[in-house]
């Protein structure tokens, strides 16, 4: 199971501090910058452009989708505020995902390393999904969980954190 809520747990100062957008935009900056004065590990990347319209496009449209479905079900938005989720959203592509916002982020990133046909530009996935997962969706989830008890927790068992 991969919720741990005990009572021992200890908040990070890190927390909800920084916007996942703001996370993202520091990593689209620093893979360009990689791309850019260390270009050690280009590679070619066939249809490099269609994959990069086609990952940002399934991005914006995720993102499009599932603020929209927060917004018909009247729930917040704001990421460092889980404390004020009145629902919880189940449907859309949240059937597939708890976390489906930040998947269309690392969606973004994705294409955009393959945009820059950097390969250790690529290799900062992981420094992202860690990050977000543990300074952000963690604490999300423990609210979640606090706030919604037993219809979280099936929720969780049946849907991905990712994918």
């Amino acid at each position: 199971m991969e919720m741990n809520f005990g009572s021992d747990y200890r908040r990070h100062p890190l927390e909800l501090r920084i916007p996942p957008a703001m996370i993202t935009g520091f990593l689209v900056l620093l893979m360009w910058g990689i791309a850019t004065y260390f270009p050690v590990f280009n590679v070619d990347i066939p249809l490099r452009l269609f994959l990069t319209a086609f990952l940002m496009f399934m991005a914006l449209l995720l993102a499009v989708t599932s603020l929209t479905l927060f917004v018909r079900y009247h729930t917040a938005i704001h990421p460092h505020k889980p404390d004020k989720t009145t629902r919880l959203v189940t449907v859309g592509p949240y059937r597939h995902s708890r976390n489906p916002m930040y998947l269309s982020l690392s969606l973004i990133l994705i294409g955009w390393a393959i945009f820059l046909t950097d390969l250790i530009a690529l290799m900062l996935m992981p420094a992202f999904y860690a990050y977000i997962t543990r300074f952000q969706i963690i604490p999300e989830e423990r609210e979640l969980n606090s706030r919604f008890g037993e219809e979280y927790q099936q929720y969780a068992e049946k849907t991905p954190r990712w994918l």
